[in-house]
C-alpha cells in the first residue's frame, strides 16, 4: 500500500469551504493539520492538529505537504518557509502579492527538490475542457472578446480583497484569472493597449492583448455594477472564428453559476446543474495533479513560474 501524503491547510475561508471538502475526495492525502485564528473549526475531529500560527504548523515533523488558503499578503513568508523545511507547495492564487514577491520565489525554489502548484481554476472548468478538446483545434480565430460584468457587496468582503496592495483588487482576483485561461487556451499573450480609471483599484478596466503565436487580438472589458445596477453579472468569452462565434459564458451571481458553451445561439455543451459551488471540480483536478507530481516528483501546471508571468502581466497593466 502506497504512503498517504500528510498534508495541511492554512486558511479559514475558502481552505473550509473549499479545500478541506476537496482533500477529502482525494485518497491519497491525509490533512493532518489546520491553521486557524479561531479554534472552534474542525474541533470534534481529534485526527486534525488545530494551530492559531502557521509557523507551528510548519514545524510539524509529520508533513508533507501544504495548502496555503490564506490572503495573498501571507504567502510569502509562508512559501519561504516551506522551502526552508522541504514541505511541498500547492497555494491559492495569485500566489503572493507582487511581481517581486514571486520573482524572488522562483530564484528560492528552482535550485530546491520541491513540488509547487497554484491554483489557477478555470482550465479545469468542464466547457472550458470540452471547448479546448473538441473545437480550439479546428477552428482559426480571427478575434476574441471578453465581457466580465460582476456586482461585489462590499461591505461583506475581506478587506485585502479591495487592496492591490495586499494582493487583492480588480488585477489579482479577477484579471489574473483571465490572463492565466488565455495562455493556456490560446498562448502567450502581449499588452496592446490598457485603458483604467487612475487607480489601483479601478472599478472599470479595458485591455486589448495581442496572442503571439496566432497574431489575433483579444478585447477584455472588466466593470464591477453596483448593486442596483440594471446590467446582470456575466462573464463572456466571445471567440469570432473562420467556422463562426463561439461564447463561454456564466452567470457570474453567485458561487454555483456554471460555464456553458454556445455555438451562434445554439448550446453545444451544458453542465450539470447542482448546488455545488462551481470551483470544486476545478481544485480536485489541480489537487490530483499536485498529487501526482509529489509521487512522481515532477512539477506540473500550473506553477510558481506560471504564476510569475501572469504577476509580470498585471505590474505592466497595474501601474
Amino acid at each position: 500500500m502506497k504512503k498517504k501524503i500528510n498534508i495541511g491547510i492554512i486558511g479559514k475561508n475558502f481552505g473550509h469551504k473549499v479545500t478541506y471538502k476537496v482533500l477529502k475526495k482525494i485518497k491519497s492525502f491525509n490533512t493532518i493539520a489546520f491553521c486557524f485564528k479561531s479554534s472552534s473549526y474542525l474541533k470534534n475531529d481529534k485526527k486534525i492538529t488545530i494551530y492559531k500560527d502557521w509557523k507551528k504548523l510548519l514545524s510539524n515533523k509529520r508533513l508533507d505537504a501544504i495548502v496555503i488558503a490564506s490572503p495573498p499578503e501571507t504567502h510569502f513568508k509562508i512559501i519561504k518557509e516551506a522551502i526552508k523545511r522541504k514541505i511541498h507547495i500547492f497555494c491559492e492564487k495569485p500566489a503572493t502579492k507582487s511581481y517581486r514577491e514571486i520573482n524572488q520565489i522562483c530564484n528560492i525554489i528552482k535550485k530546491k527538490k520541491i513540488i509547487h502548484s497554484v491554483n489557477f481554476e478555470f482550465p479545469n472548468i468542464g466547457a472550458f475542457i470540452f471547448f479546448k478538446k473538441k473545437i480550439l483545434n479546428s477552428i482559426k480565430i480571427k478575434k476574441i472578446n471578453i465581457e466580465w460584468f460582476i456586482k461585489i457587496p462590499q461591505q461583506k468582503r475581506s478587506s485585502w480583497k479591495n487592496s492591490h496592495k495586499r494582493g487583492g483588487g480588480i488585477f489579482y482576483n479577477y484579471i489574473c484569472h483571465n490572463i492565466y485561461y488565455l495562455n493556456d487556451l490560446f498562448g502567450e499573450l502581449v499588452i496592446e493597449k490598457s485603458i483604467k480609471q487612475p487607480s489601483k483599484n479601478p472599478k472599470n478596466l479595458i485591455i486589448k492583448f495581442r496572442n503571439i503565436n496566432e497574431n489575433f487580438i483579444i478585447n477584455i472589458n472588466f466593470k464591477i455594477l453596483t448593486i442596483d445596477s440594471k446590467k446582470r453579472s456575466i462573464h463572456k468569452i466571445k471567440i469570432f472564428s473562420n467556422k463562426g462565434i463561439y461564447s463561454l459564458l456564466s452567470k457570474t451571481e453567485n458561487i454555483n453559476d456554471k460555464f456553458y458553451l454556445k455555438k451562434s445561439n445554439k448550446i453545444i455543451y451544458k453542465p450539470k446543474m447542482n448546488n455545488e459551488d462551481f470551483r470544486i471540480y476545478p481544485m480536485l483536478k489541480n489537487l490530483k495533479n499536485f498529487q501526482k507530481s509529489i509521487i512522481n516528483r515532477k512539477i506540473a501546471k500550473p506553477n510558481f513560474f506560471d504564476a510569475k508571468k501572469i504577476h509580470l502581466l498585471i505590474n505592466k497593466l497595474s501601474s
